[in-house]
């Protein structure tokens, strides 16, 4: 199985959309992706709700930590 994304202008969609829905063949599938302009910020916020950050779960006793990192300043 092969993968094919196309990036299609909104003029022309219509007509590839028709074409490939009326192909008829075994083993063509189609999934349409929508393009989402996001700003960065956007992009960011979505990429920390996908992941688990557990950066300070090791941390005991955050206040002795906090005191620690400041007197090596």
């Amino acid at each position: 199985m092969h993968t094919v994304k196309l990036q299609i202008e909104d003029s022309i969609y219509k007509n590839i959309m028709f074409l490939l829905t009326n192909l008829k063949l075994k083993g063509l599938e189609i999934k349409e992706e929508s393009v989402i302009n996001l700003t960065t910020r956007e992009k960011v916020k979505d990429l920390f709700k996908r992941k688990q950050a557990n950066i300070f779960k090791d941390i005991e006793d955050p206040v002795k930590w906090q005191k620690e990192q400041r007197d090596e300043w």
